[in-house]
């Protein structure tokens, strides 16, 4: 069976194409370290790769969120540890009352009383990353508003804030909380930390008792003002039990995260990764083959039609 010559050229042309393509594949993966850049390098591994990546970017936020709490939790910790020192002062003048003789000593005491009240307010009102650190989701720019007298001492203190708490996802299927609401009136929920019927907190509230009793020189009032300031205390021993637990709880997800996410990326460094020796084999084979192949279509281009006569 004869063949004609012209299909000579057209099967050279797919033949040379098909090892250019091959060629120029491998010249890339050589000169990148990469094995799959496109879904036709390998549709199966390039989907794995895919699902990988997206595993990798997921421990990626996780790790964000973790760290973002981290760093809240230490103004969290911070703002109470000064909270609690306004209420430890407060005990210290309600247990220094008892024996003070003058009206002018109550009243340099009520007078300390208000500047705590004021720094209490500040710090209840303190923000992190724009955030209130102690108004729930809410979103309020100030957890907390004062109501005053003609001559502007705290009166009371209205929480405008609400008693929920934020859930973020610090690792595949598991959502966590740091914040502490400032207030909670309800019967359920996380406790308030400035103000909670249930464990009898009211910091404000009692401050400005231990103020107007040290005002009018009110002796009797000082033991259950002080009962109530130690309510306050306790409750801020408690949160500090809870910060140390939940930073102890983020720096495991924090390491758990990091040990998942150098594995994924291993993962995909198999899945994608070339073998460069064996990169490099498969070239030089093409090579030869392309070489031959040249060599080969200038012999048969040679060839005369009276060959075939």
């Amino acid at each position: 069976m004869r063949v004609a010559q012209s299909t000579f050229p057209d099967e050279l042309g797919r033949t040379v194409n098909e090892l250019t393509v091959r060629q120029a594949r491998l010249q890339t993966q050589a000169a990148t370290g990469q094995r799959i850049r496109n879904v036709e390098d390998d549709p199966s591994a390039f989907l794995n790769v895919l699902e990988l990546q997206g595993d990798f970017q997921r421990l990626g936020q996780y790790s964000d969120n973790v760290a973002k709490l981290q760093t809240r939790s230490t103004a969290i910790y911070s703002a109470t540890s000064q909270l609690k020192k306004m209420t430890d002062r407060g005990s210290e003048l309600a247990t220094m009352a008892n024996s003070i003789r003058t009206q002018d000593d109550f009243g340099a005491y009520a007078s300390e009383v208000n500047q705590l009240l004021e720094n209490a307010l500040a710090l209840a009102n303190g923000k992190h990353d724009g955030e209130s650190l102690f108004g729930g989701t809410s979103g309020v720019s100030l957890a907390f508003e004062a109501v005053r007298d003609a001559d502007g001492n705290i009166t009371s203190v209205a929480y405008k804030g609400n008693s929920k708490v934020r859930q973020v996802d610090i690792a595949a299927g598991i959502s966590f909380s740091l914040d502490v609401p400032g207030a909670n009136d309800s019967t359920s929920g996380p406790r308030g930390l400035l103000k909670d019927d249930r464990a009898g907190i009211d910091v404000f509230g009692h401050l400005i008792a231990l103020r107007d009793a040290l005002k009018s020189g009110d002796k009797s009032a000082f033991p259950d003002i002080s009962a109530s300031l130690m309510k306050d205390e306790t409750g801020y021993i408690e949160s500090f039990a809870a910060l140390g637990a939940a930073q102890s709880r983020l720096e495991v997800a924090a390491r758990q995260n990091s040990t998942e996410a150098v594995s994924v990326n291993q993962l995909i460094s198999q899945e994608s990764d070339a073998d460069l020796a064996q990169t490099l084999v498969e070239l030089n084979q093409l090579q030869s083959a392309y070489s031959a192949a040249m060599q080969s279509a200038g012999r048969i281009l040679k060839i005369s039609l009276l060959d075939y006569i």
